[in-house]
């Protein structure tokens, strides 16, 4: 089982995208003169995860426990990764492949699958590699015939440990396979560029090692030419592996690396150097949860508006429809919005029933519809063709039909997965064919008739409305009073 040797607590968190641009530093004048306008810029500057299983972990279980005791190992916070993030675990020379699910705690952390047989023994290795490409920028100084540019980076003395693939606490790693080096290759005529090259833990200055990076080119030099990615390309490493912490690491502190850029004659001697101070630092974790939810309202609809292809006759509120004084002879029509929005994947239903038929000072209905001659009772439409009931639609267009009864438009076409009401106003189809007003019962619970679908959807929703529009015509014999029931709307979702 691999040791690590590198200690540290992270807090790790997720913005991808990041940007992190080194800086020059004023180099040693006895040794060489300065580069200019030297920046080297990563694509990603999240540390890598060098970490450990701690103990209590088991095959088959999902659930990762990491050793968290800071001076053994370089990475001891799970915070460190987010999810998606690859996670290499069990025996260095057998590490299984897994993801992150989630981090839940500092010593735990979730994973999409279940640790296999060998991957859960205490001590063994965790690793997650976060890559980078290193843009090296700069501007030369001299004009120096038949040379090379050289970048140095930071890498660990253990030249077989340096370029394996493992992350390294406080170092590069060069990888299993070596970074590609993309050299200039619209330099001016005083410079042509041949294939980069990539050596690990090559150079040695002041005791650090140091991955080495070449650009060797013919042709005279020039004072000034600014390999920038725009005046000519900059240089470009791909694939270097980034650190993993180093030993007292401080979350929110970037991890500070030195990488030397050189320009060399062609005797391989160091003619300019400029040092650029990077840091690669957590990134930040942004967090927020996202209920599942549903809101439905009902909303009121002004008097004189048009819906179901008529002018209403009274101003409804989201929590009555006060049809006022009826008359005998012509239709009263009135009409709500309902409105749903929903994070659902699977969409959802609003249904509805009525309490009872409208029962004069609110009393019952008995049936649906109630018997022919009730006076007490204004009952559910039967429709022109007698043949509406709360599961049937039927034409109601003409006045001689008494009753009560609704119908539905989607009047902006705002349900997503078409026009998903139950029924339409102007349906076109069996006896509601050239109907203007296409009508249904509402389910009356006193007769123990089941609520109906009115609309829905099978995705999610964002304020999908529908117009439910009612009609009513009371008869002759209806006696004189006040006439009421309760409609009952529930939205319900699937997620």
């Amino acid at each position: 089982m691999t040791k690590l040797f590198q200690n540290k607590k992270i807090i790790a968190l997720s913005i991808a995208g990041l940007l992190l641009v080194g800086t020059a530093m004023v180099a040693d004048k006895s040794k060489a003169l300065s580069l200019t306008s030297v920046s080297v810029t990563l694509s990603n500057p999240r540390l890598s995860f060098r970490g450990a299983l701690g103990t209590g972990n088991s095959v088959g279980s999902s659930i990762v426990i990491i050793n968290t005791t800071t001076g053994n190992y370089p990475s001891t916070s799970s915070a460190q990764l987010v999810q998606g993030d690859v996670l290499r675990i069990g025996e260095t020379i057998s590490l299984g492949s897994y993801t992150v699910a989630s981090t839940s705690s500092l010593s735990t952390l979730s994973i999409t699958s279940a640790l296999a047989a060998g991957d859960a023994d205490t001590a063994d290795d965790v690793i997650s590699s976060q890559s980078a490409t290193q843009t090296v920028r700069f501007t030369t100084a001299n004009a120096i015939p038949s040379g090379r540019i050289r970048i140095l980076v930071p890498a660990l003395s253990n030249d077989a440990a340096s370029s394996d693939g493992i992350p390294d606490g406080g170092y590069f790693d060069l990888g299993a396979s070596a970074p590609t080096v993309t050299c200039p290759s619209n330099a001016t005529a005083t410079y042509d560029f041949v294939t980069g090259v990539a050596t690990a833990s090559a150079q040695t200055i002041d005791n650090v090692d140091y991955h080495v990076f070449e650009c060797a080119y013919s042709g005279t030099g020039a004072v000034g030419t600014a390999f920038d990615a725009s005046s000519n390309n900059a240089i470009v490493i791909n694939s270097l592996i980034n650190p993993a912490p180093k030993t007292n690491h401080t979350t929110g502190v970037a991890d500070a690396h030195n990488i030397i850029v050189q320009h060399l004659d062609s005797n391989l001697v160091v003619q300019d150097s400029t040092t650029v101070g990077i840091g690669i630092i957590e990134a930040v974790k942004v967090t927020a949860s996202v209920p599942a939810q549903i809101t439905f309202k009902i909303l009121g609809v002004a008097k004189g508006s048009s819906a179901c292809g008529v002018t209403t006759n009274v101003m409804t509120t989201a929590a009555n429809v006060p049809f006022g004084d009826l008359p005998i002879d012509v239709f009263t029509n009135a009409a709500q919005t309902l409105t749903v929005s929903t994070n659902a994947s699977n969409g959802y239903s609003v249904t509805t029933v009525a309490n009872d038929q409208l029962g004069r000072d609110g009393g019952t209905c008995t049936g649906d519809p109630t018997a022919s001659g009730n006076a007490s009772c204004i009952p559910d439409s039967k429709g022109d063709a007698s043949i509406m009931e709360y599961n049937a639609y039927d034409k109601w267009d003409a006045s001689a039909t008494k009753g009560f009864a609704y119908s539905l438009h989607d009047s902006n076409n705002s349900i997503s997965n078409g026009s998903a009401e139950a029924f339409n106003y102007n349906e076109n189809a069996g006896n509601c064919s050239g109907a203007s007003f296409c009508a249904k019962q509402f389910a009356d619970a006193e007769n123990s008739e089941t609520a109906q679908a009115i609309f829905g959807s099978s995705t999610v929703a964002d304020n999908e409305n529908l117009l439910v529009c009612y009609r009513v015509i009371p008869s002759s014999v209806t006696a004189a009073g006040n006439y009421e029931n309760n409609i009952t709307y529930t939205a319900t979702a699937t997620f």
